[in-house]
């Protein structure tokens, strides 16, 4: 007990420290903001395209070899001030266009340029800059490690409900029974312990209890893109980035007044030989946005709701959801983001199949299982200080959320309250440098009915990244962080993350790139303290559970054709150590426990390819990621991932009409039902799209085939044929 105060002290002291730290940061920050020169000269203009002259909205403007950038607005217009006098360049990307730069702009004190940007749009998806690899503005061909995009208009073309549903057609990811799996380094723990870290606008959004990722709550009508990091990534992230970083990044309020609804029905198509009802099983659900801007200020409103009987006994949702960003000076070089997310879930529990004949039901007593998760996360981004060599970011964050049980065998229940923040400090000391320094801390506490103490959990990040241009051609990349992690009766935890790569451009088509890099990820409460019985399994605590270490590496390649060709390309490899997976305990049946597996490695070839023929009539986009585990625990191959993994769109008619594929080789390893036959994974689904005026209607025919398989985890079907229909009507 004694231990535990020193401990419990300990945590408070060192988080009085961070918070004064954080608030030193705040007012050096705010003063430089208040001193900040208002001197030097400006650049606007607009952006237009090159085919049709019209403007381009959401591009983005960068003044090179600077932190200066904006989005351009519904005109395509936009305005960078407080530019010290001389010459340079303009990079201007957007979805859809060719990445532009326009050089030779002359900045005169106190006077106003204008510059007009044509750029050419392009048949192939080319993703605009992205921030989340290197947290500063880049292009992807000029990161040092691999990076995918997935854009609104993707999103929208797919026919989603959710983020997570079209990641698995992004480069280098894929889906375990809904749980998120960058280049094999995540298997399945029933939705414990992510090796994905997901990010919304830049904020952590990991659960409290079991840190793992839950892409329902997440907004999907407000994104403007999200942006895929593989690899270990906890030089710039710390804790959680071991596999990767998906960051989910939203749109800047329209300036016009803009109201979209999103609404779908859907209907499943259950195979005769398994209905368990006469029933017609449906899926539905509604969302409004509305957008606007009043006086400078632009706030973006989100309410729906949407649920589904689902396609098996005991596997259907409803939900609710509501969001609101606000955000101040939209247009300015300092916009302030404002945001509150609330979800609320009522879920079905299907846990195994009743039996291989009838693997649509459960046991009889399970039927009528189902569990209320309310989510509540309120956070801001502050930029209190941006010059033309310096810029500083505050990003606060709370999040709440709670679980509880309605099972036939437990009533368990779970809540968790989390305050966090991180100050990002960048500075370009010269033309060819920038370096990012930054600090963080989250402060975690748990209430749970299932955990053998109520731990409070401290995290806390010191990091810096220095960014060198050695030539027009090569860019080198340095970084190193420094985590503390300490909870409640467990031994704390201290880690250094180094990271370095580099990135070489033979022309302006084709880049290399390669990286090192450490990755971290601490055992979130879940799995430490988790003392519960549910559905028959035990699971019991293991306190001398330590955090997750990796050394991540790659060398890649990017090159594009014309308009017409993206290729891209890496080898990978990953050494993991002391890896959290549940295992059998051994000596006791149907008893289980996350353990550290000593050692476990990686490699494998992470490939994609796009291209656009007859103009934008025809598409492909193609993926391929092969994946060599081993668990030198065994010598076998780690659980639930599968060697061979291939996903393929073809789209013809500017998206009218679309087909997407996609295959899993068999599975080498599971846990729980090694003896289960096991088979590969091949899946079909149809899409159809139709735009007139302000209106679009959507078709999708998902698994068009009704092909049978297990949903990468034992007895759990995969979803049966589903009819759904989906309008989007903007006014």
């Amino acid at each position: 007990m004694a231990e535990r105060d020193i401990a419990v002290s300990r945590h408070k002291l060192v988080r009085r420290a961070l918070e004064a730290g954080v608030a030193a940061v705040w007012l050096v920050g705010s003063a430089g903001a208040l001193h900040a020169q208002s001197a030097g000269g400006a650049i606007e203009g607009t952006v237009r395209s090159s085919a049709d002259s019209l403007p381009v909205r959401q591009a983005t403007v960068q003044v090179t070899g600077t932190p200066l950038g904006v989005l351009t607005g519904e005109q395509g217009s936009f305005r960078i001030v407080r530019i010290e006098p001389g010459t340079y360049a303009l990079r201007v990307s957007a979805p859809g266009y060719e990445q532009t730069s326009h050089p030779g702009v002359i900045v005169t004190e106190g006077e106003s340029i204008r510059v007009d940007v044509y750029v050419q749009p392009t048949v192939i998806d080319v993703p605009g800059l992205v921030v989340t690899a290197s947290r500063s503005r880049e292009r992807p061909d000029e990161s040092p490690v691999s990076v995918s995009v997935v854009d609104a208009q993707e999103l929208q073309q797919r026919n989603v409900n959710d983020v997570g549903e079209a990641l698995p057609f992004a480069q280098g990811v894929v889906s375990n029974g809904g749980q998120l799996d960058i280049r094999g380094a995540s298997g399945i723990s029933r939705g414990v312990g992510s090796r994905v870290l997901v990010l919304l606008d830049g904020h952590r959004m990991l659960k409290g209890v079991g840190s793992e990722a839950d892409f329902e709550k997440l907004p999907l009508l407000d994104v403007e893109r999200v942006e895929v990091v593989k690899g270990s990534h906890s030089s710039l992230y710390g804790t959680g980035a071991l596999g990767g970083v998906v960051n989910v990044l939203t749109a800047v309020p329209s300036e016009t007044p803009e109201t979209v609804v999103r609404g779908y029905v859907g209907t499943y198509d259950t195979p005769s030989r398994y209905r368990f009802t006469d029933e017609t099983l449906s899926t539905a659900g509604v969302g409004v946005q509305h957008s606007r801007r009043i006086a400078g200020v632009g706030t973006t409103l989100f309410l729906g709701t949407d649920g589904s009987e689902g396609f098996r006994q005991n596997g259907g949702f409803s939900r609710w959801q509501a969001r609101l960003k606000t955000v101040f000076g939209p247009d300015t070089q300092r916009p302030v983001d404002a945001f509150i997310n609330w979800t609320q879930r009522d879920a079905d529990e299907f846990y195994t199949w009743l039996s291989e004949d009838q693997p649509l039901e459960v046991e009889p007593e399970e039927l009528g299982d189902w569990l209320r998760e309310t989510d509540l996360t309120i956070g801001a981004t502050l930029r209190p200080l941006m010059t033309q060599k310096s810029s500083l970011q505050i990003r606060p964050i709370f999040d709440y959320n709670a679980v509880q049980n309605h099972f036939h065998d437990s009533d368990d229940s779970n809540r968790s309250s989390r305050l966090a923040a991180d100050a990002q400090f960048d500075i370009a000391p010269s033309f060819g440098q920038a370096v990012t320094a930054g600090v963080e801390a989250s402060w975690t506490d748990i209430r749970s009915s299932i955990l053998v103490v109520n731990p409070s959990i401290l995290d806390l990040g010191l990091y810096a990244q220095d960014e060198i241009r050695v030539s027009d051609r090569f860019r080198a990349v340095a970084g190193l962080r420094f985590d503390y992690h300490g909870a409640t009766s467990a031994e704390s935890d201290f880690v250094v993350s180094p990271r370095i790569g580099g990135v070489y451009l033979p022309s302006q088509s084709v880049s290399l790139r390669a990286s090192i890099s450490r990755g971290y990820r601490a055992p979130s409460a879940a799995e430490q303290y988790t003392e519960t019985t549910q559905f028959g399994f035990d699971v019991i605590p293991n306190l001398s559970l330590t955090g997750e270490r990796a050394w991540s590496g790659e060398i890649g390649t990017t090159a594009q054709v014309g308009g017409w060709l993206r290729l891209d390309g890496a080898v990978f490899y990953s050494d993991f150590r002391d890896l959290i997976e549940p295992s059998p305990v051994a000596g006791q049946f149907f008893t289980f426990q996350f353990q550290n597996v000593s050692k476990a490695r990686v490699f494998g070839l992470d490939t994609g390819a796009q291209v656009g023929l007859l103009g934008d009539q025809l598409g492909f986009k193609v993926n391929y990621l092969f994946l060599n585990s081993r668990d030198d625990r065994t010598g076998e191959a780690l659980p639930y991932r599968s060697p061979h993994n291939l996903t393929l769109t073809v789209s013809a008619f500017r998206e009218l009409v679309a087909v997407d594929y996609l295959y899993r080789s068999e599975v080498e390893e599971v846990l729980a039902y090694p003896l289960d036959p096991r088979g590969p994974i091949s899946v079909m689904d149809l899409r159809l799209s139709y735009r007139f005026g302000n209106w679009v209607v959507m078709g999708k025919v998902a698994n068009l085939l009704q092909s049978k398989y297990v949903d990468i985890q034992e007895r759990n079907p995969g979803a049966s044929r589903l009819f759904r229909l989906t309008v989007m009507p903007r006014f």
